[in-house]
């Protein structure tokens, strides 16, 4: 794939850096996803020690960090799109008969790993709307647990289930 801008003449060739740009994405995007899971498991635990102990509901601890766990699943999906167009693109080359198991062995990519981490970031998002617009802490508290801990359920299942693949 090539991209060109007529004004300076300036030619961008993606076949000689697809892979050092597909590595560093990757490698950006699996960090992101261990400091995400480690900002949702406290999001967790702090809503749930929240809960228990009717604490205040404090706007830096229990809404800005949310905020950026919310913006964590944002660049994630980004990351995730650019690695997916990249993949099925060198995938088009792939697909031949006798590679056929290999092609259907990534269909984690393709379908689980997409619909895990879309689900992820509309239960990330809709804790972070409730915990904005409800008035009483305790519930902001109970909101917050249920939707990032489902967004972290749903990113460790998708973390573990990639750990056979690459292994």
């Amino acid at each position: 794939m090539r991209i060109e801008l007529k004004k300076n003449n300036f030619v961008i060739d993606f076949e000689n850096v697809n892979l050092p740009m597909y590595s560093s994405i990757l490698i950006t995007h699996i960090f992101i996803s261990i400091v995400l899971s480690v900002v949702a498991f406290y999001i967790v635990n702090r809503s749930i020690f929240g809960l228990v102990k009717n604490l205040k509901f404090s706007l830096i601890i229990d809404y800005y960090i949310p905020v950026f766990a919310v913006v964590l699943l944002y660049i994630e999906l980004i990351l995730g799109l650019l690695l997916y167009t990249m993949h099925m693109s060198k995938l088009e080359d792939f697909i031949n008969q006798a590679n056929a198991n290999n092609y259907f062995s990534s269909r984690f990519w393709a379908i689980e790993h997409t619909i895990l981490m879309f689900f992820a970031i509309i239960f990330g998002h809709l804790g972070l709307v409730y915990a904005k617009n409800l008035i009483n802490d305790r519930e902001k508290f109970k909101m917050n647990s249920i939707y990032f801990g489902l967004s972290f359920i749903l990113i460790m299942i998708s973390l573990i289930m990639n750990i056979p693949t690459n292994a």
